[in-house]
């Protein structure tokens, strides 16, 4: 886990405000099968924000609160619709969005007015499974298990495949890098042909919160995508969290 780094809370769910902000091109050979770098055609997308991936509660989230030595207020507990818990001594508490350490370290403030130096710890049981994202000019926009999704074909076929104005040879590939900021990739250099570019996005190994936007016809239908998110973060991914800008 990565040590975090002082950031609004609102922050952590505005995925995509660093992108639309800042653009920086880099050129790159074609796809390859490589989980942990994609090379693709130029036109890539930095963002000027760095993030760290981190789990973030959400609701129907289940996790055990363990107050050291004081079992009568440790609970197991599930994240409600409304983003809360309810826990002896304190009643409802948010815990959506935040991860389990600084959920962890919420409580044990709140509890030091009744507690004297109350140790607290946070232990995710039962969690949301890993997804990606397809967004866009598809037909039906939606987080897709990783386990149905595990390229970059399979995850727009089942988000019904791009509609008569969507283009998927300029479909774009969003995930954050080990150094800590996201770029928007394409996923296709110049593929030749239906096959062609099939074989291009079936080459793709997709990555928990990796996001695929489709664009209706040029790529540059990109930045608008991103620039929507400024004023419409993103609510449904909820595992990057701002630590800095570039």
């Amino acid at each position: 886990m990565v040590t975090p780094a002082p950031a609004d809370a609102r922050g952590r769910r505005q995925l995509l405000l660093a992108l639309g902000s800042s653009a920086l091109m880099a050129g790159c050979a074609s796809p390859v099968a490589s989980p942990d770098q994609i090379e693709t055609a130029p036109e890539i997308i930095k963002s000027s924000l760095r993030f760290q991936k981190e789990y973030l509660l959400a609701p129907g989230d289940q996790i055990e609160v363990v107050v050291w030595r004081v079992p009568e207020a440790s609970r197991v507990v599930v994240v409600r619709p409304d983003g809360m818990i309810s826990l002896p001594l304190l009643q409802d508490v948010q815990a959506a969005g935040l991860s389990p350490r600084e959920l962890a370290d919420n409580l044990g403030q709140r509890l030091s007015s009744r507690l004297v130096s109350p140790q607290v710890n946070v232990l995710p049981q039962v969690v949301r499974q890993a997804s990606v994202y397809v967004f866009g000019d598809v037909n039906s926009p939606a987080a897709v298990p990783l386990r149905n999704a595990n390229n970059a074909l399979q995850a727009l076929a089942a988000a019904g495949g791009p509609r008569r104005s969507g283009n998927e040879s300029q479909a774009s590939l969003i995930r954050l890098g080990s150094d800590g900021y996201l770029r928007a990739m394409p996923l296709q250099n110049s593929p030749s042909g239906q096959p062609g570019g099939l074989m291009a996005l079936a080459a793709v190994p997709l990555m928990a919160d990796d996001i695929i936007f489709v664009p209706e016809s040029r790529r540059s239908e990109v930045m608008r995508f991103l620039d929507d998110f400024v004023l419409k973060p993103l609510q449904t991914v909820l595992s990057y969290k701002l630590i800095s800008s570039l």
